[in-house]
């Protein structure tokens, strides 16, 4: 496996390791509250080993099974181990704190879709792969119509992690907010990352300073917040989503909806304000077959398309900017020339 590879696979551990909600963070006073101490320690467990897990393929991706040149069978690899944990572990059947049945686990294991293409490619079977978790107390013994999973070193993880399945399935259908270690969705099942959360090692200090000034405007202007889904923060006003925060592991974005485009036109601006929408706006590249090019507008006396309604796409916005987004955002809010 050659370097560049080793940097490829790590870069993408780090990423896992980047997003996981520091353990006093995500199990902090006031979720501790919540929960009886069994399930405490089994946060901690679950914690602990997803941390020494990572940490682990990190500094050993060959242990794994992981020393090939194929960056889209690495993601495989790296998937399969993952979707164990999460999906394949907490769906199975717990028979107490420190031990799970998985029914069927040589037909879930190497049947499933991608798998038979991965196993060509690497020297070792998916089970094979998952039998290296046992470096982190992770052990798997196989039965007739199943197997057992237990862990010798974080006993007690079984529980969180099912439960934490459950409680994102319920109310985050679609998202892997869960993946982060956010116990707070088991003292709070509804609970909303916050802006704080949704940075979490993700951003530059100026982005975040930029991103926390706008959140104070937008509240400010009393712009209702909502985070169903982990990247991205939507502000609304009287239902209508004027303000979208997405921030991503490698890229931040802001859009704004900037509503009556034939007011807007109507109005005398600044030269850079002027320039700032015309570069941000979000134009039609053809990027839905049903857009038929776009919709059509006319903008600054220009005709032009734009991509489903009229909005800015700021991407990986400045400090420097931010006077222009709050602009913006006072024409969302009803504000016909985006005074503040």
């Amino acid at each position: 496996m050659n370097q560049e590879t080793i940097h490829d696979i790590q870069n993408s551990i780090q990423d896992f390791i980047n997003d996981l909600i520091p353990i006093e963070v995500t199990l902090n006073t006031e979720t501790t509250s919540k929960l009886d101490s069994h399930m405490e320690q089994s946060c901690r467990d679950l914690h602990a080993f997803i941390t020494c897990l990572y940490t682990d393929i990190y500094n050993n991706p060959d242990e794994y099974g992981l020393s090939i040149d194929d960056k889209e069978t690495i993601g495989r690899a790296i998937n399969d181990i993952r979707g164990f944990i999460w999906e394949r572990i907490p769906d199975g059947e717990l028979i107490n704190d420190s031990l799970v049945w998985i029914a069927d686990y040589e037909q879930k294991i190497n049947h499933h879709k991608g798998v038979h293409k991965l196993i060509a490619k690497t020297p070792y079977s998916s089970r094979q792969r998952l039998d290296f978790m046992k470096r982190c107390g992770l052990h798997i013994e196989e039965k007739e119509g199943g197997a057992y999973v237990t862990n010798t070193e974080y006993p007690h993880m079984f529980l969180s992690l099912q439960k934490l399945r459950q409680a994102a399935k319920k109310h985050y259908a679609g998202s892997v907010v869960y993946r982060n270690c956010e116990f707070r969705l088991l003292a709070y099942p509804k609970y909303q990352p916050t802006l704080t959360d949704i940075m979490h090692n993700r951003v530059s200090s100026e982005t975040r300073e930029l991103l926390l000034r706008l959140d104070a405007y937008a509240k400010e202007r009393r712009l209702k917040p909502e985070c169903r889904v982990k990247e991205c923060i939507y502000y609304r006003r009287k239902g209508k989503r004027v303000l979208t925060i997405i921030v991503r592991r490698h890229s931040t974005s802001i859009l704004v909806d900037i509503g009556d485009i034939d007011e807007i036109n109507q109005q005398t601006y600044a030269d850079d304000f002027k320039a700032f929408v015309k570069k941000n706006m979000g134009y039609c590249i053809n990027c839905f077959p049903h857009h038929s090019g776009g919709k059509k507008i006319v903008l600054f006396g220009k005709k032009v398309c734009v991509c489903g309604r009229e909005s800015l796409n700021i991407k990986n916005p400045k400090l420097s900017q931010y006077e222009n987004i709050v602009q913006a955002i006072g024409f969302g809010c009803g504000d016909a020339c985006g005074q503040t």
